[in-house]
């Protein structure tokens, strides 16, 4: 009676009672595609199909399964699923125990989305829907400022080490201050010398320097009514602006210097004026014509532009091939994750045969 032991372990779905019988020899009648299977079997001989008591059966794996009906084969499965609610995968191995459906996987999937006790008692696992919230920061000039200090660099005669870099966050207007030191009074002296011209932004966005966590520049923030906010630690993503920008200005001023290391403060100037007459990938227009609404009359500088659009376009390769990577490592974790519960040790499915009366 090992078989009545295993039944109490793993539901299967025994066919036992003549109502259902008599219907699937009925609606296996009426199916063209399985009678016609059955008078190919009365004129050849067949090691995949056989009949039993009028019942047209498929070997698959080693098991006899009846070939259900086209028309009884929702009806079959729901009748898997019901036994137990049970996920898509379980409720196929309990049909797959007895009965052959063609693309079951899809009609199995169809039945438990429509099956109303599973809508109403399943609760999502993992990550709780909702909205992103991104950062509130305007559609006006001057609203929001990104900022953050790049270097150190080589020392000049003015002893200037780094640049302090503001970002508008709506025009993409770029300010380059050279400055000596990271520290917070470096910072407040260059937003002080913004104030004066442009006035106080609504906040201000930057990582957790310690020139930006310290008590000085949150009193600065607080007294002239500034939203001071700060990205979180380890994902510099959140201050992505200043980053893209950072990785323009290194590799230009690297190559615009290069006959004295020392003096890459000189094109700095020059590199802010032609940062902001160039169009913006993301707005498509330049940040100088968004903030004032006239187009910037320049003096052609053919060498900078050009190491410019080279580093642009050199960051912009640099994006799509990061991105590229990012999903090419999350293609290969979610094979990694399907594969896993296939390589765990399952139970061997029952070989139990069926027997109808």
């Amino acid at each position: 009676m090992k078989h009545v032991d295993a039944l109490s372990r793993y539901p299967v779905m025994m066919i036992v009672d003549d109502t259902i019988t008599a219907r699937l020899k009925k609606a296996q009648l009426e199916d063209e595609n399985i009678c016609s299977l059955k008078q190919l079997l009365n004129s050849n001989e067949s090691q995949e199909y056989f009949t039993r008591n009028e019942i047209l059966y498929k070997f698959v794996g080693g098991r006899e399964l009846i070939i259900a009906p086209s028309d009884m084969q929702t009806e079959l499965v729901k009748l898997a699923h019901e036994k137990g609610h049970f996920s898509a995968a379980k409720t196929e191995e309990v049909v797959k125990q007895e009965f052959f459906i063609p693309n079951l996987d899809n009609l199995t999937r169809k039945v438990i989305a429509n099956c109303v006790p599973c809508i109403l008692s399943n609760k999502k696992c993992g990550r709780k829907k909702g909205y992103l919230n991104p950062i509130p920061k305007g559609y006006v000039p001057l609203s929001t400022y990104h900022v953050d200090f790049i270097g150190p660099l080589p020392s000049t005669n003015k002893r200037y080490q780094h640049i302090f870099t503001v970002i508008d966050a709506f025009t993409k207007f770029t300010w380059l201050y050279p400055v000596k030191t990271v520290f917070t009074r470096d910072a407040l002296d260059k937003l002080k010398l913004q104030q004066k011209t442009f006035g106080n932004p609504l906040r201000i966005i930057s990582d957790r320097g310690s020139a930006f966590t310290s008590k000085a520049f949150n009193n600065y923030c607080t007294e002239e009514g500034i939203q001071h906010l700060q990205i979180a630690t380890g994902v510099p993503r959140g201050n992505g602006q200043i980053g893209r920008i950072h990785r323009t200005l290194i590799p230009v001023l690297t190559k615009l210097s290069l006959e004295d290391a020392t003096k890459w403060y000189r094109y700095v100037g020059k590199l802010q004026r032609i940062l902001n007459s160039t169009t913006n990938r993301s707005t498509k227009w330049t940040p100088f014509e968004l903030l004032t609404g006239v187009k910037m009359k320049n003096k052609e500088d053919t060498k900078i532009i050009s190491i410019l659009e080279e580093e642009i376009n050199e960051e912009f390769q640099f994006q799509r091939s990061r991105i590229r990577q990012e999903a090419k490592a999350n293609i290969q974790k979610s094979r990694l994750k399907t594969r896993r519960p296939m390589t765990r040790r399952e139970k061997k499915p029952l070989n139990i045969t069926l027997v109808i009366w």
